[in-house]
């Protein structure tokens, strides 16, 4: 049992390569929680990083095909993550 668990977690760090898919989850996640670390969340949503904030959400979904086809994200830009940007960036730091 535990050889299948290693065997798993291997398999699923090997897919963890800097220009693959499964990656695409660090780059966002470590955008956001740099300005959490630092108790800056709500500078995401200054004019200077909502773009960009808006742009690593929005990869990150693309990267795992939340813009397919019948998806209703498929007809949207980026600036329709500006409300959710400016929610989470009001997200208290110990929620």
């Amino acid at each position: 049992m535990h050889e299948k668990i290693e065997n798993f977690i291997r398999e699923y760090l090997d897919k963890r390569k800097a220009e693959k898919r499964y990656t695409s989850f660090d780059y966002c996640y470590n955008y956001f929680y740099s300005f959490f670390e630092d108790n800056q969340q709500s500078q995401l949503q200054r004019d200077e990083n909502l773009e960009f904030s808006c742009l690593h959400l929005g990869f990150y979904l693309a990267s795992w095909g939340m813009f397919r086809g019948s998806s209703p994200l498929l007809d949207r830009s980026l600036v329709y993550f500006e409300d959710l940007i400016k929610k989470i960036s009001d997200i208290p730091k110990e929620v």
